[in-house]
């Protein structure tokens, strides 16, 4: 069993692995942290302890689609906090 707070350093180069593999498929917006957040914040959320096994299986059978809709969730979620003056940059570009 391993803490959610102390992973070991091979989990972490496991993580950048699989942004790399995103990165081969053309995904290249998606990074290591992105996959990291992802982890803690939705899969590992509830957890204090993890089986090694576990956190491999969660790291290499993640998708670019559930990784995608959680970035996008994020967005609108932070979005909803902001005025329209903070879009600017956007819309007078």
């Amino acid at each position: 069993m391993y803490s959610i707070n102390r992973l070991p350093k091979d989990i972490h180069f496991l993580i950048h692995s699989k942004a790399f593999e995103f990165g081969n498929e053309g995904i290249q917006k998606i990074d290591a942290q992105d996959i990291k957040d992802y982890l803690y914040n939705v899969t590992w959320k509830n957890k204090s302890e993890l089986e090694y096994c576990d956190i491999i299986d969660d790291i290499m059978s993640l998708s670019f689609s559930v990784v995608f809709d959680y970035l996008k969730t994020k967005v609108i979620i932070e979005a909803k906090n902001k005025n329209i003056s903070d879009f600017n940059d956007l819309i007078f570009k």
